[in-house]
């Protein structure tokens, strides 16, 4: 099913406060991002105006514009210091004049009522899509593809049903993963690869409990002496995915900026060759998609096989490198009741995100 397209229209009584909330996010658009960054904004902006109620009928107009942008932000990784153009969340609340708390609060209450997720293709930056695995992938009896790997005919068919943003091959600009091997689901991967161990008949109730300490990083010496072990507790389902552990252990170390991160499983340390890796996409640091498992949402935990006792690398923001380890403390058959993945132990401090 062809979703909508993305406008700027918005009905006429939400008109004035459409105009002003763009006007803000404009101008912070001019000095900080660009005009692509500009429209997403102006677009994700008149889809709330269009919302009935529309939600940006209550609240201060620059906190929905810092929700908003900060919002879009967060699903092009705008807060990795290696992108361009980049901005750290703390500068962005700034600008806005808007506590930091507030403008996660904000922005969270966006994403959640336009649905947007880390890599949204609807939602990604138009020059950049190339990049943006999840804009191509499509199921195949029951086979997720990339359309890249289609014949020409086919991407144009797609296209045209709004499947996929548009055809490379129709406009010779097949590029990247185009030319690459596609990334399968995880299960097919766990059949294709003989490292890869076969998903075992847990249930999607069966409980892990997770110890993650912090092995590496950006820390002072000081943060270290008072601080010399950061391990956190985590408890997670079963059927729940990498991307939710992610999210734990972002939450469960008080970061704020999102960066790109991956999981090695069955390494023997740090960029292991034999690891098996998962991410937010089927792109990484230097790694080649060929070597990647399959992303990182669409893995549980039980098809990893894990055991008592195993230890698995978790690598958070490619830039600063902060490294952990995750190793398996306890698996339980069926989990109590309450909401997973859930923090059940802190130990130390959790280290500023950036140093300085």
């Amino acid at each position: 099913m062809a979703k909508p397209k993305k406008s700027e229209t918005v009905p006429v009584a939400m008109q004035a406060t459409f105009d002003r909330i763009t006007a803000i996010t404009n101008d912070f658009a001019r000095e900080h991002l660009n005009d692509e960054y500009a429209t997403l904004i102006r677009q994700a902006t008149a889809a709330l105006c269009r919302k009935r109620p529309s939600p940006l009928l209550s609240g201060r107009d620059r906190t929905w514009a810092c929700g908003i942008t900060h919002a879009i932000g967060m699903v092009n990784f705008l807060f990795d210091t290696h992108r361009s153009p980049h901005i750290s969340a703390k500068n962005l609340y700034a600008w806005f004049g808007v506590s930091g708390s507030t403008g996660q609060a904000k922005s969270k209450q966006v994403r959640d009522l336009l649905k947007m997720e880390l890599m949204d293709p609807d939602w990604w930056l138009p020059s950049r899509m190339d990049e943006n695995p999840l804009a191509w992938m499509i199921s195949v009896n029951g086979m997720i593809l990339d359309a890249r790997s289609a014949p020409p005919d086919v991407q144009v068919q797609l296209a045209a049903a709004g499947l996929i943003p548009y055809a490379p091959a129709a406009q010779g600009a097949a590029t990247g993963l185009a030319t690459r091997e596609t990334l399968p689901p995880a299960q097919g991967k766990a059949q294709a690869k003989s490292k890869r161990r076969v998903a075992n008949d847990r249930s999607p109730d069966t409980l892990y409990v997770l110890e993650v300490n912090i092995f590496d990083g950006p820390m002072t010496p000081a943060f270290v002496r008072k601080n010399p072990m950061i391990i956190r507790t985590i408890e997670i389902l079963g059927g729940q995915t990498l991307a939710d552990l992610h999210m734990a252990i972002f939450r469960a170390f008080d970061r704020e900026e999102e960066h790109l991160y991956e999981f090695q499983v069955e390494g023997k340390g740090p960029h292991d060759p034999n690891a098996q890796r998962y991410g937010p996409s089927a792109t990484g640091a230097g790694t080649p998609l060929s070597d990647y498992e399959g992303e990182a949402s669409q893995v549980t935990i039980n098809s990893l096989g894990l055991v008592v006792g195993e230890m698995f690398g978790y690598w958070f923001d490619f830039g600063d490198d902060w490294w952990h380890g995750v190793e398996v403390m306890a698996i339980k058959a069926k989990a109590g009741k309450g909401k997973y993945p859930k923090i059940t132990h802190r130990q130390g401090a959790s280290p500023p995100q950036y140093p300085d």
